[in-house]
């Protein structure tokens, strides 16, 4: 994007670009234990433990057969607290309810 800006005796011009504009929704900062990225070698853009051990997605496909947070975080090679980020985000997100 190109800009020319008159502001009276000054003159500024100037170019911008925006790269990006894909964000997890809803946004990951209440999440620290929680990752995302364009492209993830395992996990693609699905949000993810920050360990990388597990999307979200998975971990909340598993909840309602495997309610333990520990049996979650032990067959996903995580902890507990990851596993609780996870379903929390599930829940905010909308894919649990």
């Amino acid at each position: 994007m190109d800009n020319k800006i008159n502001l009276g005796s000054l003159k500024c011009v100037g170019a911008a670009s925006c790269v990006g504009g894909k964000h997890p929704d809803p946004p990951l900062d209440a999440f620290p234990l929680l990752a995302w990225m364009v492209s993830h070698p395992r996990h693609g853009s699905k949000v993810f433990t920050e360990d990388g051990a597990a999307s979200v997605e998975a971990i909340a496909l598993q909840v309602s057969t495997t309610p333990s947070y520990e049996a979650l975080a032990a067959e996903h090679g995580t902890t507990a607290e990851h596993v609780r980020q996870a379903i929390e985000y599930a829940l905010a997100a909308g894919f649990l309810g």
